[in-house]
């Protein structure tokens, strides 16, 4: 009786992207619900900054939330959003305070669909009578080494941004699979999805990573990756920075190349005879694989694994083709899949079920900079 009680528990997990909001319901067992609702860009315009889009994508997914928690019996027990650009953080999972709400709407950190995780969060705990909501390491995670943010340029520096929610998360669970300790682990961890972050991971904790938005790192399927400066010194004097910056960001990569920024479309012109698609596919392993090895030299060559994941790493075959490249480096680990939503969930069970303790934002400064 009391296991069944336990099941009807769950948290709901909320995690807005820039065309679509993710809802889900979860247990302690997994996933028990799931929605995506996807948004027309004519329904998107106008909203400027982008937390202006509250109302609008509160209004869609509360009936599905509160009709499914009613129709199954079900109690919540937490609400978790994701985070979005705010101040440099720590990690893990954080309650959700009236500075980390003025930080998200505002958008002065950043402003990304991300930001709206912990509004809509916070908008729903409130009607459901809850006393606190969550996040789990949000975009701005960030305790790189102080050697990494050192660029080349002292008016330019490297930033932290990449995708710790699931870097994390699978580090825990390669971890757990080790029998280790968060804690006492090492690995690079590459995400590859739309964007790709290449990190090193040391004790959980993400000490490098390559900017996944622009600027650093392997092409994605339509992202420009690093890129030879003298040609970006002319693409930048010959355009406006909007048009650069939608170009490198939204129509570069395996996009511009082959039309296409689907993996499984490109592997398909390669088994019908393309060989343009071919020569770009081996490129495209290449680069992923030398960033991989630039990090694990960052680490010393000393790790407990290289972990692949993301949408990319669904490919067997790419997979495949990778490890060729660094498969004698260290243990090779595939966790397919972004799993955000399950970081989520098993982030916000953590702090309900006493195993981790909750953090307040922002983290203080002694903390912080110890880290960093």
């Amino acid at each position: 009786m009391e296991d069944d009680l336990v099941h009807l528990q769950v948290v709901v997990v909320l995690n807005p992207g820039s065309t679509s909001t993710k809802v889900a319901l979860y247990s302690r067992r997994g996933k028990v619900r799931d929605n995506t609702f996807r948004h027309a860009a004519r329904d998107l315009e106008g909203f400027d900054p982008v937390t202006q889009q509250l109302d609008f994508r509160y209004d869609l997914i509360r009936p599905f939330i509160l009709g499914e928690v009613d129709a199954r019996g079900l109690t919540v027990a937490g609400v978790v959003g994701r985070g979005g650009i705010v101040q440099p953080v720590t990690g893990g999972t954080y309650r959700v305070n009236e500075a980390f709400l003025e930080d998200a709407r505002s958008c002065r950190y950043g402003n990304h669909a991300s930001n709206l995780g912990t509004l809509l969060a916070d908008r729903l705990r409130r009607e459901l009578g809850l006393e606190v909501c969550y996040t789990v390491d949000p975009v701005s995670v960030d305790n790189m080494w102080a050697k990494a943010r050192i660029s080349g340029h002292p008016d330019i520096v490297r930033v932290c941004r990449g995708h710790p929610l699931n870097v994390r998360r699978t580090a825990r669970r390669v971890v757990e699979q080790l029998g280790k300790k968060l804690e006492e682990s090492r690995f690079v961890v590459a995400h590859l999805g739309g964007g790709f972050s290449i990190t090193a991971v040391e004790q959980g904790r993400i000490r490098d990573v390559n900017d996944a938005l622009l600027g650093m790192g392997p092409f994605s399927p339509n992202r420009a990756g690093a890129l030879p400066l003298r040609g970006v010194m002319r693409m930048c004097y010959s355009r406006p920075e909007e048009e650069v910056t939608r170009i490198l960001s939204r129509e570069s990569g395996l996009q511009a190349y082959l039309g296409t920024d689907d993996l499984r479309e490109v592997l398909q012109l390669i088994e019908d005879g393309d060989r343009e698609a071919a020569r770009v596919y081996e490129a495209f392993v290449y680069q992923i694989a030398k960033e991989i090895g630039a990090y694990h030299a960052a680490m010393r060559c000393d790790v407990d694994g290289i972990i692949i994941t993301g949408g990319i790493a669904l490919s067997e075959k790419f997979t495949e083709d990778l490890k060729a490249y660094i498969g004698r480096l260290a243990p090779f680990f595939v966790v397919a899949g972004e799993n955000e939503m399950e970081a989520l969930a098993e982030g916000a069970f953590r702090v309900i079920d006493g195993l981790e303790e909750a953090k307040d934002y922002p983290d203080p400064p002694e903390t912080l900079q110890q880290e960093l």
